[in-house]
């Protein structure tokens, strides 16, 4: 069956093809936008500290991660308002992503792989809006992204076979920040994006902004997977860590702080490739 008559026989893919849906799911993407370009400036602040800056001191202490930048918004002036704003849209970007892996159309593997990823990256925007409307409703916990993945870890370690697992999951987290880094190196940054309004120009500079935010945003991912990996291999749970542990290691060292500005850039180009695009995003079919 093609996917056009796929599609008509499939009630969930003929809502999620009206321009309404549609139009409204765009709003998550201009979340992600929001909360990924904070957390870029957040890990070049990092950087900066690391380099020497002292006058970074204060918001250098800040998480580095989606969480980290989700928490420095909820400390802006109006951050209550933001946090349900971002949480709405965090929670409309996972449904986009829950409705286009139900979309009919491939069947092999690649395309099933890449429903998994888009129910797993449902998954963790759902933790995010969560993480927003609890700030949102005056939560003051200090967990944070590191925290989580060193207690994750170290409860699934303490059973049988746990660190084959924690192993295994680093291995998958370094598979998919390196697939990430592959897809920037090729500028195959056009997944659900409709550029044809775009001028040559402008086409030519979203596609490198982009890029560079798939690079930056593969590194970051990869490390996260190195660490738990580390983690595994050695036994040890401080050893597994977020986002936010992974790049304040690095920045101990000269050629980490290099690495670490790599990563900022590259989230605070993606999260404003996606505050670029937003408005062009269609859904489409694995």
């Amino acid at each position: 069956m093609s996917a056009p008559n796929a599609l008509q026989h499939n009630p969930l893919g003929r809502l999620a093809r009206g321009s309404t849906a549609e139009k409204f799911g765009r709003a998550g993407w201009f979340a992600k936008g929001t909360v990924y370009a904070v957390a870029g400036v957040l890990a070049l602040i990092i950087a900066g500290k690391a380099a020497g800056w002292s006058r970074l001191d204060e918001t250098a202490e800040k998480e580095a991660s989606p969480t980290g930048a989700l928490k420095t918004i909820a400390q802006a002036s109006g951050g209550e308002v933001l946090m349900w704003v971002l949480a709405a849209g965090m929670l409309t970007y996972a449904a986009w992503r829950l409705v286009t892996a139900a979309l009919p159309g491939g069947t092999d593997a690649m395309a099933w792989v890449k429903r998994v990823g888009y129910v797993v990256s449902a998954v963790v925007y759902i933790t995010f809006a969560v993480t927003a409307i609890s700030l949102a409703r005056g939560s003051t916990s200090e967990t944070d992204g590191n925290g989580t993945v060193r207690s994750l870890s170290a409860d699934v370690m303490a059973y049988s076979g746990g660190r084959i697992l924690i192993g295994l999951a680093g291995l998958v987290t370094i598979g998919a920040g390196l697939y990430r880094i592959a897809k920037g190196l090729k500028v195959d940054v056009t997944d659900e994006l409709d550029l044809s309004t775009f001028s040559p120009l402008r086409r030519l500079w979203t596609k490198r902004l982009g890029a560079v935010g798939e690079v930056g945003r593969g590194i970051g991912i990869s490390l996260v997977g190195f660490f738990l990996l580390r983690g595994a291999i050695t036994y040890d749970r401080a050893e597994a860590t977020g986002l936010d542990g992974a790049l304040r290691r690095l920045a101990t060292e000269t050629w980490g702080q290099v690495v670490v500005v790599v990563v900022g850039l590259g989230f605070l180009a993606y999260g404003l490739f996606c505050l670029a695009t937003f408005t062009r995003r269609e859904l489409q079919a694995p």
